[in-house]
Formats: structure tokens, C-alpha cells, sequence
């Protein structure tokens, strides 16, 4: 289950701001941020808070999240109601998209952050794509990606587990993006 903290020092009913999670999570506005984990739990975590707290003119910023975990998985473990959840899964069905398909998986972030700027993005999963498709298309994607929330201000958080990736592909991956460390996180 998520934890919704509040920063010390705020009188009580006063809620954390989203500009505070972020800043907590060591994210910011308009990057991707590579979280360096093997399981997301940090990653769910932060994007559960940032998208609970209260954002510009006091709305929550909206979120996605597109998971190789099963999405009631994600709903009861996070308390995601009415958050969209896609599952990465090789099947058919409503909300599941296939690893295979890189332009539909593009084509629904791409939609939801024009739709929504200053959005929230969690993409769990991206050993899993690497797998199921050359690790230089996947980069594309996250690079094409990479240019639209730079140019809406919303945020893409991405956990990886490294070991899954030679040096070189990781180096690749942190180009362009900003490196978390959930043991250094604010």
C-alpha cells in the first residue's frame, strides 16, 4: 500500500503540493526519469503520491500507467481507482497492450500527455519491451517520449533494473534522461 506523507513543518490539513513529491523523489517537471530499481514499488510509490497531491491551481495532476503488472494488481495495492492502467501483456483484451506493438503503446502515451500537460507517466516494463523488441526501437520510443514531456512539463518515470541492460544500453538510456536512486530520494 502507498504512503501519503506530509511534509514536516506544514500545519495539519495543509496538503503536499505535487511540486513538493516531485521534489522529494529527486523528479522535476518535463524530463523522464530512469529509476533505478528491480522491482517499481519506489516508482509506484512516487507516482502515487505526486498524482494525490495537489498541483496547479490546487487540481491533481492526471496519470497513466502502463504495467507489466496486472492493473487490479496495481488498483488494490495503490488504491488507483480511477487512474488509466494498461497492462503489457501478450493477449487480447480491454487496456492490454502488446510488448510487439510499439506504435499503439506510443500512439496512447502520446494521446493522454497532449491531453493532459503536466501529466504524470509511470511505464513499468521496459526489460519486458526490450525483450519482445530490439533494445534501439524501444530507445526511440523513450527518446520520442523524452521530447514531448519536455514540451508539456509532464513527468515520465521509468523504472529499470540495470542488470537487465549491458553498460552501453544504460548509457544510452541516460542520455537524455534524468537518473534516479531510490536510496537518495528527498
Amino acid at each position: 500500500m502507498a504512503l501519503f506523507f506530509r511534509r514536516s513543518g506544514k500545519e495539519a490539513g495543509c496538503e503536499e503540493t505535487a511540486a513538493d513529491a516531485l521534489r522529494r523523489y529527486g523528479m522535476v517537471p518535463g524530463r523522464v526519469h530512469v529509476v533505478e530499481e528491480p522491482s517499481p514499488e519506489f516508482s509506484l510509490d512516487a507516482f502515487v503520491n505526486i498524482i494525490s497531491a495537489s498541483g496547479t491551481g490546487g487540481a491533481r495532476p492526471a496519470g497513466l500507467v502502463v504495467s507489466r503488472m496486472h492493473p487490479d494488481q496495481i488498483r488494490q495495492r495503490h488504491g488507483l481507482e480511477t487512474t488509466p492502467i494498461y497492462w503489457l501483456a501478450a493477449r487480447a483484451g480491454d487496456d492490454v497492450i502488446s510488448p510487439n506493438n510499439l506504435g499503439i503503446l506510443t500512439h496512447t502515451i502520446v494521446r493522454f500527455v497532449e491531453e493532459h500537460p503536466g501529466c504524470v507517466v509511470l511505464l513499468e516494463g521496459l526489460e519486458y519491451l526490450v525483450s519482445n523488441n530490439e533494445f534501439i526501437k524501444v530507445l526511440r520510443v523513450i527518446n520520442q517520449l523524452n521530447d514531448l514531456i519536455s514540451q508539456t512539463g509532464s513527468v515520465l518515470i521509468l523504472p529499470v533494473d540495470t542488470r537487465a541492460f549491458s553498460s552501453r544500453e544504460v548509457a544510452l538510456l541516460e542520455r537524455n534522461t534524468e537518473r534516479v536512486l531510490p536510496g537518495r530520494a528527498r
